[in-house]
Order: structure tokens, then C-alpha cells, then sequence
């Protein structure tokens, strides 16, 4: 009797030994998987918020990179001869001509510094209280808030760009195009994630400028409330985040309906976009992980096996993790990698522009140039002919009349006979000055050149020197900058010629920006070295002995977006195009050396033939 009581004791314990431990098991089992549940859940959630995040910011590139053009197109026009000569009556031909070709803008127009405005449709309204003109009287090349024009009486965009003065103090206009904002409205409108989600666009003020329900735009009428004032508490909450230029996606209850809202500034204007998504939409793939702990708990009940098919599904679903995570990763390179491509369009584009414009200023000069030119040789001959009879005449009647007397002292014959022929080669210097500077120009607008082709390097860069020649003369301020060539001798180089000329032109210009940002006055000096390598490779090094960078400087120089000039001078975009340029297009390389207050040097090595040829 004493041995199976002992015997039951035992097994007792054992079992309550086994029972312990399975209970112990089972609650670090559901601890892990609750802990391994919330993360996943978490995880999942973040990378599909992301995607949305994204989706929002793909919306704002696309009206940045549209609004980016139209303001370079302005930029253009108002640093235009014809319309720097701020007479109307030249200006009105050209301008409806431009409008025409461009066919973007609903009228373009010109104001003096007082906002008296004239425009292609003949409206000449004040517009001295506008913010497209104020800021651009400070300096500003500006995308400004949507408003009902005052001579189209439509919403639209104004955008506008200073007109350089005469003494580069003060602008001495402004030059405006109007633009309907119907382009927004449609890139808002194939903005969305899935059934039942929306995209909308605020200004400055908040107010919505594209949104799906009309009544909420404003009209000629009745001005549009902002969202500020919204009596949705968490609407107008978004809204003032928005208008802080915030990035960021939340949950918010609008329209009796919880949605997410991801929202993101743009970078040309001072508007916002925001994409919102119900958050069904977005939830929805976390219904299988809700279903799964379901399960989870259910499989607990059976202790090691539920334990095992724990661990499963935990590596399945975090395999999705990843996947999704890895997704998120490759659209944020994909979305870099369009910025740049963008970037490139554009500069391309504003580049393509100059070009076209060079080229025409280039032909309407060279016309009358060579006409004077020409007939310089017949009148130099004209005139000497003229002297040599006069000379006969003189010999053959040494005793002129008194009349005719008189007038030889007047007009002081003998000096006009000496002075005459110094003034015709004086006046054939300077029209041979005038058809080099033609030429330069013909060479440097060959921008828009797609292919390539065997070209002088020494020449492009004397080409671009030319065209920034009005930067390195002596001005009452500062004294010249002395260009020192040092140039060798190297065969036709195999290259995107318009392309090559783009690089020095971004590289030179930042030189000349250097020095002009230096305290020295004198021996302001860029000197430009050409020679061939021994391994086949053409080395153009430019130095210039400007305010030079820092370390921190020199490592971002040649990224996208970054500058280091001040608002409306710079957007980061010339050195990233420069290095993009030699690296993907000629396979070659540029490098920077820079001592800050001592000077900065260039490198740039290109192939002397291309690659694929």
C-alpha cells in the first residue's frame, strides 16, 4: 500500500513537472508571438504608409518639374534684348509671337516698377498689390498663388521673373505669363491609391486650388475658404502642417470616413499636395496577419504543435516584411533615379532654349555685319581714290581760288587726308571683332545637337569664354578677371559637342561666382590647361583663385539639388548635370581640388573616341 502511494506521488509530480513546463512553454510561446505579431504588424503597416508617401511625392515632382520649365521659359524671355528694352512697342509683336510657339500661356505682360501692367490682350491693370510682382521686385523668379486675372478674368497662375536693370541694382520690371491651372487639376486627378482615394492641392493660405469637389475652388464670385477654417478639427490641423511645408501621412477622420492623408510641399511654389486614401485600402493586406493570430491563439491550445506552427507562419510573414520593405526600398531608387532623369530634361530643355535663342541672335547680327563689313573694302578704296584725285588736282593747280582757299583751311584737308584711312581700318577691326563674336555664338548654340561628332575642345572652350566675356571685363566695381590659356595641342576629340559646352559653361560660370565672392581685388585670375594623356585621354583642368570650399562643400558638390547660392541664383542642378555629362554620357571622369580662401581646380578626362564608335 506504502509503494503505490509512493508510486502515485511520483507520477504526480512528474506530470505536474511536465504541465508546468508546458504551461511555461505555452505563455513564451504567445508572449513571443504577441511581441512577434505587433512588430510584423507595425513593419507592414510603415512600408505600405510609405508606398502611399511616395505615390503623394511622384504627384509633386510632376507638377514641380512643370512648373520648372514654365518658369525658365519667363526667365528667358525677361532676360530677352527685346525685352530688356522695356519698350512695349517692340515688346507686343514678339511676345504674341512667343505666345503663339509656346502655346502654355493664356497672355504674357510687362510691368514698370510703379505696377502699371501691359498685356497681349490689351488689358493694363495695376497690379502693384499682387504677390507675383513684389516678389519679383525682390529679386524672385516666382511661382505664385492661383488667382482670377484681372484681364482674363480666370483662375490661373501667375508666373513671373524680374527684368534685369540697365545698372544691375534694382529690376527694372517685371515680366509675367498667366497660365490656366488646368495642367494641375490633371496631374491632382491621376493622383490616387485604389478605390474611393482622392488627391487635392493647397496654396500658400491653405486654400484649395485642385480638389475632386469643385464647390470648393473658388470662381470670380466667391473666393474659395481655406481649409484652416474648416470646422473638421483634424482637416484644418493637416492643413496648418501643410502650409508649414511638412511631409508626413496620418489618419484622420474626413467626410465621416477614417482615411489616411499623406501630404508633401512642392519645391517651385509655396503649395502642398495631399493624397487621401481610406484606410480600408491601406489595412486591408493586415487582415491576413489579424486572421493568422486568430489561429495563433486557437493552435496555442495544443501546445508544442500550435508552438511549431507559430514559428511558420512567423517566417512566412516576415519574409512578406521584407519583401514589402525591399519593394518600398527599389521605388525610393526609382523615384531618385526619375529626379535625376527629370533634372537632366530640364536642364536639357532650358539649355535647348538658350541654344535656339544664341542661334537666332547669332543670324540677325551676322546679316548687317557682313553688309558693313563688305563695304568697308569699296568705301576705303572709294576714299582714297577720292584723296589720290584730290592730290592731282592739287599738283596740277597749285593756285586754287580764294573761295576754294577758304574752305581747304576750314575743313583742314591735310589732317582729313591723314585721319581718313585710320578711321576705314579702324572701323574693319570692329566689324572682323563683330563676325568672330558671330561665330563664337553660331558654334556655342549647337546645345540641342544629339549626336556626336569630332570636334575641337580648345575651340568650345574660346567659344564659351566669348559668350561670358561681359563677366571678366573691368567693371567701375571690379577689375577684370584675367583668363590665362594654356592650352595643348590635341587632336579632334569624339564628343556631344553642345553637351561638352554646357559642362564649361557651368564649370566657368561657378569660377567666375568664386571670384566675384572673394575679398581679392587684384590678379582676379581662371587659368584653363588642355593637354592629351598617354593613355588616349583628353585633361581639361580650370582653376580659379575665387573664395574656393570646404571639405563638407567639396564632397556634395556634385550632388542633386544642392548649392550653396542664395535663393533665385542657384538651384543645384549645373554641377550635377556637369558630372553627370562626362560620367554616363563620355565615360570619363571629373574631379574637384579646393583650399577654402585659396582657389578651386576642376579636372574633368574624356575619351579621345567614344567607346561605342
Amino acid at each position: 500500500m506504502f509503494k503505490l502511494r509512493k508510486r502515485w506521488l511520483k507520477w504526480r509530480s512528474r506530470n505536474f513537472i511536465l504541465l508546468s513546463i508546458l504551461v511555461i512553454l505555452s505563455l513564451s510561446i504567445s508572449v513571443t508571438a504577441i511581441i512577434s505579431y505587433n512588430i510584423i504588424k507595425g513593419l507592414l503597416l510603415n512600408s505600405l504608409k510609405q508606398q502611399v508617401l511616395l505615390k503623394t511625392q511622384q504627384g509633386q515632382n510632376e507638377i514641380d518639374n512643370w512648373l520648372a520649365i514654365r518658369k525658365t521659359e519667363i526667365k528667358t524671355l525677361a532676360n530677352s534684348a527685346v525685352v530688356r528694352s522695356l519698350d512695349w512697342s517692340v515688346m507686343e509683336p514678339y511676345l504674341q509671337s512667343e505666345v503663339k510657339r509656346m502655346q502654355t500661356f493664356l497672355l504674357i505682360a510687362f510691368a514698370t516698377p510703379d505696377g502699371a501692367l501691359i498685356n497681349t490682350q490689351g488689358g493694363r491693370p495695376n497690379v502693384k498689390d499682387r504677390e507675383f510682382f513684389q516678389r519679383s521686385m525682390a529679386g524672385e523668379t516666382v511661382a505664385a498663388d492661383p488667382i482670377v486675372g484681372r484681364t482674363s478674368n480666370q483662375l490661373q497662375i501667375q508666373i513671373s521673373s524680374p527684368i534685369l536693370g540697365k545698372t544691375g541694382t534694382k529690376p527694372a520690371g517685371v515680366f509675367m505669363g498667366g497660365i490656366e491651372i488646368k495642367r494641375v487639376v490633371e496631374a491632382i486627378g491621376n493622383l490616387h491609391q485604389g478605390e474611393g482615394s482622392y488627391a487635392f492641392a493647397l496654396n500658400s493660405q491653405g486654400v484649395p486650388i485642385a480638389h475632386p469637389d469643385i464647390r470648393l475652388i473658388g470662381t470670380p464670385e466667391k473666393a474659395a475658404e481655406s481649409f484652416l477654417n474648416s470646422p473638421n478639427l483634424q482637416l484644418a490641423k493637416i492643413t496648418q502642417k501643410m502650409v508649414a511645408k511638412h511631409t508626413n501621412i496620418e489618419l484622420a477622420q474626413l467626410d465621416g470616413k477614417w482615411n489616411y492623408v499623406a501630404y508633401t510641399p512642392l519645391k517651385e511654389a509655396n503649395w502642398s499636395v495631399a493624397l487621401v486614401v481610406p484606410q480600408e485600402n491601406i489595412e486591408s493586406p493586415l487582415q491576413a496577419l489579424n486572421l493568422l493570430a486568430t489561429v495563433l491563439g486557437g493552435l496555442l491550445v495544443v501546445g508544442l504543435i500550435g508552438g511549431w506552427r507559430q514559428v511558420q507562419l512567423y517566417e512566412q510573414i516576415r519574409d512578406r516584411a521584407l519583401i514589402s520593405s525591399q519593394q518600398a526600398q527599389q521605388l525610393s531608387e526609382t523615384l531618385k533615379e526619375l529626379q535625376n532623369t527629370q533634372a537632366q530634361l530640364i536642364q536639357t530643355e532650358k539649355m535647348s532654349s538658350l541654344g535656339q535663342l544664341v542661334a537666332g541672335v547669332a543670324h540677325e547680327i551676322n546679316n548687317p555685319a557682313n553688309f558693313i563689313h563688305a563695304n568697308l573694302n569699296h568705301a576705303s578704296q572709294y576714299s582714297q581714290d577720292i584723296l589720290d584725285l584730290l592730290k592731282l588736282y592739287e599738283q596740277a593747280y597749285p593756285n586754287p581760288t580764294p573761295e576754294i582757299s577758304d574752305r581747304s583751311q576750314e575743313l583742314d584737308i591735310e589732317f582729313l587726308a591723314e585721319d581718313l584711312p585710320k578711321l576705314m581700318a579702324s572701323m574693319q577691326v570692329g566689324t572682323k571683332r563683330i563676325r568672330q563674336i558671330v561665330l563664337s555664338l553660331r558654334n556655342f548654340s549647337r546645345l540641342d545637337e544629339a549626336d556626336m561628332k569630332f570636334v575641337d575642345i580648345n575651340e568650345g572652350l574660346d567659344n564659351t569664354l566669348m559668350i561670358l566675356n561681359h563677366r571678366l571685363t573691368a567693371t567701375p566695381n571690379q577689375s577684370e578677371i584675367q583668363i590665362v590659356k594654356k592650352y595643348g595641342d590635341l587632336p579632334l576629340v569624339e564628343c556631344y559637342a553642345g553637351q561638352l559646352n554646357q559642362v564649361f559653361m557651368n564649370v566657368l560660370a561657378n569660377a567666375i561666382d568664386a571670384i566675384e565672392e572673394s575679398l581679392v581685388k587684384n590678379q582676379r585670375q581662371i587659368c584653363i590647361r588642355t593637354e592629351l594623356s598617354d593613355d588616349k585621354q583628353v585633361i581639361i583642368q580650370i582653376y580659379d583663385n575665387g573664395v574656393g570650399m570646404s571639405e563638407e562643400v567639396k564632397q556634395r558638390v556634385f550632388d542633386y539639388m544642392f548649392t550653396t547660392k542664395p535663393v533665385g541664383k542657384g538651384i543645384g542642378l549645373g554641377m550635377a548635370i556637369a558630372y553627370q555629362i562626362i560620367v554616363d554620357k563620355h565615360a570619363g571622369s571629373i574631379e574637384v581640388d579646393s583650399t577654402p580662401g585659396r582657389g578651386t581646380q576642376f579636372t574633368i578626362r574624356i575619351p579621345l573616341k567614344s567607346k561605342n564608335s
